[in-house]
């Protein structure tokens, strides 16, 4: 007897210890599951997808975009009639210009409206009357080109008018400007089809000092005549070394020049250049709003992928006119006669970057998936392994009735519950009561083994290794589950809780 009893405590021993690695372990797993669910959760806010990348490899062709989601603003007054042009700013605001109430309207990136503005203070008008497109200058205010009065207005990013740009050329008197762009030194750049004759990009320094105009009008018959000229040019986007692309539209190609407006070579397109941007991945973003598409381009011309078609539903257009990208790398296509601006990503194996909420509300949203870590507790049933003196004790007290709770499994060994099921206790019979299950007969050698123990005594507790509660009046018995990290209950303790959980 003091030999198993040796034995047993050494058994015991080594499992404690080996049940405090299985913890460490365990709390290392779940912290890394919590934060991977808070990740994903604040991933899905920013971004408005889950961060599950697209592996490939080898020579696949480029994966197109998916549709994200569309932002059209709150029903009503507000609402997006003829969205045309679009800026998303670093600090995640966007910029619209709704040619149909002509106003500016802006919005979160998240898609909530956040206010519109139009209201001039001038001598030519006092409101806009052809917003076109918009841009957003290295200081932060807000440039709107307005091709019916003839000009670009300057306002704060809160839409308070500050004043309008005079080019101090001869351009402030025929020009009409369709878009402006900064370029990375600041620089003003502005398509402007003022003149029948005179379609032509414009380059200006922010004071009004003009440095640099080229181009004519002229209108090819096909899409390498008359190289340097334009038809109603659209947009314009800076290259990594300078060069100046141009949407040349209605000549149906991309146009692009050095930093001097020498012109360098033509990129064929495959319908009419609208709006145009180009991404960190080198990129050539061009909207097509009469195939109702967008194509993707190398900087060379080679078409990448196109995305988008014709139709009412998510990820279809019906004209678009002009693209912009958020910080994150996504695409906002204003998509003007669905009376919305699209928002699309790149499926990519490089996580974007997640912003923090700012709102306890938005935390809540956040961390709210971590709720699904407490649905397998509300839903268990609660098991714990007994003994017949357990049982006969909580009969002995009359409250039968704490055994039958409906959440409770009250669990023995299948030998036992053959023996215990036609047995009738405080007038409850005991196979209504007991659930039988098997054991492990490795589990049951083992504990034989390096314990000592009887066989019935082995089979027990394997079980209560398994279940994690034991209910039992033996002393030793508690003794040894404890040291198994069991949770350990007398009858008198066990109807005590469950009168404790019943008040509550």
């Amino acid at each position: 007897m003091a030999d198993v009893s040796v034995r047993l405590d050494r058994y015991l021993a080594d499992r404690e210890r080996r049940a405090k690695r299985r913890k460490a372990i365990l709390l290392v797993v779940l912290v890394l599951l919590l934060a991977l669910l808070t990740y994903s959760a604040l991933y899905y806010q920013a971004n408005r997808r889950l961060p599950i990348p697209f592996v490939t490899g080898g020579t696949q062709a480029v994966q197109p975009p998916e549709f994200l989601y569309a932002i059209a603003g709150p029903a009503g007054k507000d609402a997006l009639a003829k969205p045309i042009g679009v800026y998303v700013t670093k600090d995640d605001r966007v910029y619209v210009t709704d040619l149909k109430s002509d106003v500016v309207r802006v919005y979160r990136t998240d898609g909530s409206y956040l206010f519109s503005f139009g209201a001039l203070t001038s001598d030519e008008a006092t409101h806009l009357a052809q917003p076109g497109r918009v841009a957003q200058s290295p200081s932060g205010e807000i440039w709107v080109t307005d091709r019916l009065l003839r000009g670009i207005f300057v306002f704060d990013k809160d839409g308070v008018f500050k004043r309008r740009f005079v080019p101090k050329s001869d351009a402030a008197k025929t020009w009409a400007p369709i878009s402006v762009t900064f370029g990375p030194d600041g620089k003003v750049y502005v398509c402007d089809v003022g003149q029948t004759r005179g379609h032509r990009v414009l380059v200006f320094e922010q004071d009004g000092t003009e440095v640099l105009r080229f181009g004519k009008t002229v209108q090819a018959n096909r899409m390498t005549d008359s190289p340097g000229s334009f038809y109603f040019p659209n947009s314009i986007a800076i290259g990594p070394e300078g060069e100046i692309f141009v949407a040349d539209g209605n000549n149906r190609r991309v146009q692009v020049f050095d930093a001097q407006g020498q012109f360098l070579r033509i990129l064929p397109v495959s319908g009419t250049p609208r709006g145009m941007v180009i991404d960190s991945e080198q990129r050539l973003l061009v909207v097509d709003p009469l195939a109702h598409m967008i194509d993707a381009y190398d900087l060379e011309g080679k078409r990448l992928v196109s995305f988008g078609g014709p139709g009412l539903g998510p990820g279809q257009f019906q004209y678009p006119n002009d693209i912009a990208l958020d910080k994150r790398g996504r695409m906002y296509i204003t998509d003007r006669e669905n009376h919305q601006v699209q928002v699309w990503g790149w499926p990519t194996t490089v996580v974007p970057p997640v912003t923090p909420p700012e709102k306890p509300a938005q935390w809540g949203l956040c961390l709210s998936p971590l709720l699904l870590l407490l649905l397998p507790l509300a839903f268990r049933k609660r098991k714990i392994v007994v003994t017949e003196d357990f049982l006969e004790a909580v009969a002995a007290m009359d409250r039968m009735d704490a055994l039958q709770e409906r959440r409770l499994r009250l669990i023995v060994p299948n030998s036992e519950y053959e023996r215990l099921a036609d047995a009738v206790l405080g007038g409850v019979r005991l196979g209504d009561l007991l659930v039988g299950e098997p054991h492990s007969e490795s589990d049951v050698a083992d504990l034989i083994e390096k314990t000592g123990v009887d066989r019935d005594t082995a089979i027990l507790l394997s079980l209560v290794q398994r279940v994690g509660r034991l209910g039992t009046q033996y002393s030793e018995l508690a003794r040894v589950a404890r040291a198994l990290d069991a949770q350990v209950y007398d009858a008198a303790s066990f109807v005590d809780e469950r009168d404790r959980k019943a008040k509550r």
